[in-house]
């Protein structure tokens, strides 16, 4: 469970085809009857229902070392999960014609 301040992160390709980690800080956590749990973030991501990011940062500490990585998913960074996307980012944008790129890449919905 992430708290106020924290940040949460996403993989994605930019309009250029680079893999980046888009980040932002956690200003505001709401419970409600009709939405549950979310977070809301200032600039980046719209609000994000907490139980799905929770889950997806524990997909990332789950993933480190087994040869794949969540992308397109946001997640919670902390010291594990941040400098295993990082690693992987630079990894992916030195070796574009790797076919397993798309491989790596899990998609839950």
């Amino acid at each position: 469970m992430l708290n106020v301040g924290d940040y949460v992160g996403q993989i994605n390709k930019d309009s250029s085809g680079v893999w980046r980690l888009y980040k932002d800080k956690i200003n505001k956590i709401t419970t409600t009857k009709k939405y549950g749990r979310r977070y809301f973030t200032k600039t980046v991501f719209r609000p994000l229902d907490a139980d799905d990011v929770d889950s997806n940062t524990k997909e990332m500490e789950v993933s480190i070392g087994k040869g794949y990585i969540l992308t397109r998913e946001v997640f919670g960074l902390n010291s594990k999960t941040e400098s295993y996307a990082e690693r992987w980012i630079k990894w992916a944008n030195e070796n574009p014609d790797t076919e397993n790129i798309t491989v790596e890449t899990i998609n839950k919905k």
